[in-house]
């Protein structure tokens, strides 16, 4: 099932429109006309960059108090067991935050001006993408995919790399934007989390738990996070596109405005109809 009206890009101000094709079963949504390879790889390493929003993330007690008011999700904090390799890691501020916490830790980048910028952290970044990449068998007690499976053209392959990697119990941690969000359909096609044209792939939780069985990865758990700011972001895109405004300012800060929606998002996430799965699958 395709979807006759467009989306277009309502982040960066760049002009691309595409379309997005359903499947009936599991409601996986597939970008049908996204740039080709060679110009994607050019508007990630243009436009994926930058210092606005780069911190590492704090993990002591007063920044858990917020990650519980806001909805935000305090990734670092899950992880149990390591070493801990981060796929898709860009600059690596969640890495320096692991590191900190005593885990031996790995970063995964193909861009190589973000690369650059974690290695100036002292990190290992190994510069490529998954699916080039030399990974040792069972190397790693758990890898994160934060906001990397919509990215990519072959999810299945790029899961099954990484189980490879995975020791025996080790946890694959994935956080995918949720096609099935209450704010979808609330914002229609101004919902920031469409971030076209880069997501190629739109998950549901179906989708999800499909993807995690096909790639012989069992999944422990499966919920939704709905931060203030991605509310505000959704809001601010609608507000701009009845402008004729396609870009986003940084959204860093604002803390009063996402504590005022802040309890919407908490809502959404009960029912699980939030804007992100967070979903963690072990090896067997």
């Amino acid at each position: 099932m395709r979807d006759d009206r467009p989306l277009r890009d309502n982040r960066m101000g760049l002009p691309h429109s595409v379309h997005i094709g359903w499947c009936p079963v599991c409601g996986l949504g597939v970008t049908l006309d996204p740039p080709d390879r060679a110009e994607l790889e050019q508007l990630y390493e243009h436009r994926y960059v930058g210092d606005a929003e780069r911190r590492v993330p704090r993990t002591d007690g007063l920044a858990r108090l917020w990650h519980a008011v806001n909805g935000s999700l305090p990734l670092t904090d899950l992880v149990r067991f390591g070493p801990v390799l981060d796929v898709g890691c860009n600059t690596g501020e969640a890495l320096v935050a692991l590191r900190s916490r005593g885990f031996a830790v790995v970063g995964l980048e193909p861009n190589p001006e973000a690369a650059e910028v974690a290695r100036a952290y002292g990190l290992e970044v190994i510069e490529a993408p998954i699916e080039a990449a030399d990974l040792s068998p069972e190397r790693f007690g758990a890898v994160l995919l934060s906001q990397v499976l919509e990215h990519v053209e072959s999810p299945h392959e790029l899961l099954r790399k990484v189980r490879e990697t995975v020791r025996p119990g080790g946890i694959v941690y994935v956080v995918v934007p949720n096609a099935e969000s209450v704010w979808r359909h609330v914002f229609g096609r101004h919902w920031v989390h469409w971030h076209v044209p880069f997501h190629l792939h739109h998950f549901t939780d179906r989708a999800l738990r499909k993807l995690f069985g096909q790639c012989d990865l069992q999944v422990r758990s499966i919920r939704t996070i709905t931060p203030g700011e991605w509310l505000l972001m959704s809001t601010a895109a609608w507000r701009n596109a009845r402008r004729g405004r396609f870009e986003l300012e940084s959204f860093s800060g604002r803390y009063g405005r996402r504590l005022l929606v802040a309890p919407a998002g908490r809502l959404s996430d009960v029912f699980r109809r939030g804007d992100a799965l967070v979903a963690e699958a072990a090896r067997g």
